[in-house]
C-alpha cells in the first residue's frame, strides 16, 4: 500500500513538473520584454533636472544629439541596460502635446509592461511612451495600458509616429531633418513587412 501511494505521489509530482515546464517553455512568451519605464523616466529626469524642483514649472527639451536616436540616448545614465530595445525621437520637450511619441519599443511585443509574461495566444502590438511619461486623457488613449506607456496596433503606431514627426518638422525643432530621416527609414522598414494580425 505504501509503495502504491509513493508511486502515485511520484507520478503526480512528475506530471506537475512536466506541466510547469511545458507552460513556462511553450505557453508563456519570454521574448520582447520591455524595460521598467519608471526607471527610464527617472534617468531622464536626473539628466534634465539635476537640481530637482517643480518639474512642471520648468519644462526642458529632451536630449538631442544631432537628431539621432541612439546618440541622444547615450547621454542618459543607465541607458546601456535598455537603449538597444528602444527607438527615441529627439526634438521634443516635456511640455509638448501628450499624444506625441517620445520613445517606442523597436519591435512588436505581447508584453504591456515588464511584469508577469504574457501567453503566446495574445496579439502583438507596439509599445509607445508618450512625451510626458504619463497616461493620456481617455479621448487620446487608443491601446492597452502599460507602465508610463501604452501598447497600440501597427496602424495606430504609424499614425502616432507620423504625427510626432510632423510636429517636430513644422515646429522647426533642432536637427529635425536628421530626426525625420532616421525615423522615416524605420517606418519604411515596417511598412514593407506584410500585414499580420500579430503586428
Amino acid at each position: 500500500m505504501k509503495r502504491k501511494i509513493l508511486r502515485w505521489s511520484a507520478g503526480i509530482l512528475a506530471t506537475l513538473v512536466c506541466a510547469s515546464f511545458v507552460y513556462g517553455r511553450f505557453i508563456l512568451d519570454w521574448n520582447g520584454r520591455p524595460f521598467c519605464h519608471r526607471v527610464i523616466e527617472g534617468e531622464f529626469t536626473q539628466l534634465m533636472h539635476p537640481q530637482g524642483g517643480d518639474i512642471t514649472q520648468d519644462p526642458k527639451p529632451y536630449p538631442n544629439v544631432k537628431g539621432l536616436s541612439q546618440d541622444s540616448l547615450a547621454t542618459v545614465n543607465g541607458c546601456k541596460d535598455w537603449a538597444k530595445d528602444y527607438n527615441y525621437i529627439p526634438g521634443l520637450r516635456e511640455d509638448d502635446p501628450q499624444d506625441l511619441v517620445l520613445m517606442y519599443f523597436n519591435r512588436p511585443t505581447r508584453w504591456n509592461w515588464h511584469g508577469p509574461p504574457p501567453t503566446v495566444f495574445g496579439d502583438k502590438g507596439w509599445i509607445v511612451i508618450p512625451v510626458n511619461f504619463d497616461f493620456m486623457p481617455n479621448y487620446l488613449f487608443k491601446g492597452e495600458f502599460g507602465e508610463c506607456s501604452e501598447r497600440v496596433s501597427l496602424d495606430e503606431f504609424r499614425s502616432r509616429l507620423k504625427r510626432t514627426l510632423d510636429f517636430i518638422r513644422t515646429n522647426n525643432r533642432p536637427n529635425w531633418q536628421a530626426v525625420v530621416a532616421e525615423q522615416t527609414k524605420f517606418l519604411d522598414s515596417i511598412n514593407r513587412q506584410p500585414p499580420s494580425k500579430s503586428n
